[in-house]
């Protein structure tokens, strides 16, 4: 399960979503055709998966366990 955040852009507090660069038919058509260029770019796919915001996308969310994850909470509680 992942641990939720809040998102300093857009205030959405939740889980976050996971995001692959690239393209998976790019990736299809270096499987197919170039082996070894596949192997790479398959490789670099995924040391390159980050968390963003569900929401907005944004890359740069914090923890609700951090000052700033809780003062976002309190703000979408506290109008």
């Amino acid at each position: 399960m992942q641990q939720a955040v809040a998102c300093p852009v857009c205030r959405y507090v939740g889980p976050p979503r996971r995001v692959t660069p690239g393209s998976f038919l790019i990736e299809l058509v270096l499987w197919l055709f170039f082996i070894i260029p596949g192997v790479i770019y398959s490789l670099w796919r995924l040391s390159a998966r980050r968390e963003v915001c569900a929401a907005c996308g944004n890359p740069q969310t914090v923890p609700l366990s951090t000052p700033a994850g809780q003062a976002i909470l309190n703000q979408n509680h506290n109008p």
